[in-house]
């Protein structure tokens, strides 16, 4: 087998965890208690009407509280534009505010805990480089895979979110870990893979349909499945 890398860095959303169906979830069983003759229909029918009366940007991830309030300030809209009253539009958007931060509608991904175990027998040395607010190492523990990273780094509380350099350089800093021996694992070609690799790391995208062809000409390594990503982070096994 090829020598491991001394660290590897994971993405979270639709990394580690599948956001998918996070708002409608989170929006849906926040619903069900007040009105049960609603359906998730009318939960996606809300969230289209009430999208007009939002700003285009969501704040950035390191601007914690406006992102937030951002979120927030969306679900109250999704609650008027389902014709809640004042009592239960306040029960409603802290029912899926108290959801969202506390990561209830995130799933892990199947394979995530096998492909993190193999890497961590190898000898890596994990860590994780997200875009995320200051819930992110909570929402990890509760998920049950916060014991495998050695490093937690949120966006939110380093201030500075991918694809800055400077939030690589500090995930390196933090595990003493060159870039050139660290890989990084993400979802997304901009934030994740090319702001890893202008950081001098090895990137690898995390790309599930196939949409990305294009980036191993541009020398970042693809696959489809964590599992997949781990078999070419530690190269070819030995009989």
């Amino acid at each position: 087998m090829a020598r491991p890398p001394r660290a590897v860095f994971f993405d979270v959303g639709d990394t580690l965890l599948d956001t998918s169906a996070m708002l409608d979830t989170a929006l849906f069983t926040a619903l069900v208690p007040i009105d049960p003759s609603r359906t998730i229909e009318d939960v996606r029918r809300a969230v289209l009407a009430s999208a007009a009366d939002m700003p285009s940007r969501l704040p950035p991830f390191f601007a914690a509280r406006a992102n937030a309030a951002w979120w927030i300030a969306r679900y109250s809209a999704v609650g008027d534009a389902l014709g809640l009253d004042d009592a239960d539009l306040d029960r409603f958007v802290t029912t899926v505010a108290d959801g969202h931060f506390g990561g209830d509608a995130l799933h892990v991904v199947t394979d995530a805990p096998a492909a993190l175990a193999r890497l961590r027998t190898a000898g890596v040395t994990l860590g994780v480089i997200s875009n995320w607010d200051d819930t992110l190492d909570a929402i990890l523990e509760r998920k049950g895979l916060r014991g495998y990273f050695a490093v937690v780094l949120a966006s939110g509380t380093v201030g500075v979110a991918k694809p800055s350099r400077a939030i690589f350089e500090h995930a390196l800093a933090a595990v003493g870990a060159p870039a050139g021996e660290a890989w990084h694992v993400g979802d997304d070609p901009g934030a994740d893979a090319a702001g890893a690799q202008q950081a001098g790391l090895h990137a690898l995208l995390l790309d599930p349909h196939g949409l990305y062809p294009g980036v191993e000409q541009r020398g970042i390594a693809r696959a489809r499945t964590l599992s997949a990503a781990v078999d070419r982070i530690l190269g070819p096994r030995t009989p």
